[in-house]
């Protein structure tokens, strides 16, 4: 079904993420990112690390820091985990 392909995208970016953040900062901190579920996940950044990402990347976070997974492409991915250990988060 459609929304099965959704889903199905939405874990495959989950899990492009987290592996692509797991290659740039050397740890396995962001692991989280692939087992939540749903069309957004929040990071834990500080107040000051969002706005850093978006001054300093033009990436749109909400105040907590929470991310839509459901906005981001295989091109995007490596774009935004770049920024993400870029900003210190």
């Amino acid at each position: 079904s459609e929304l099965e392909e959704v889903r199905q995208g939405m874990l495959a970016l989950r899990e492009q993420l987290a592996a692509e953040l797991r290659s740039l900062s050397g740890s396995d901190r962001f692991d989280f990112v692939a087992r939540h579920r749903g069309m957004f996940s929040r990071l834990g950044a500080t107040p000051e690390q969002v706005k850093r990402i978006k001054d300093d990347f033009a990436i749109y976070l909400v105040g907590d820091s929470r991310l839509n997974i459901a906005g981001l492409n295989q091109t995007t991915v490596p774009i935004l985990a770049r920024a993400i250990v870029d900003a210190g988060i």
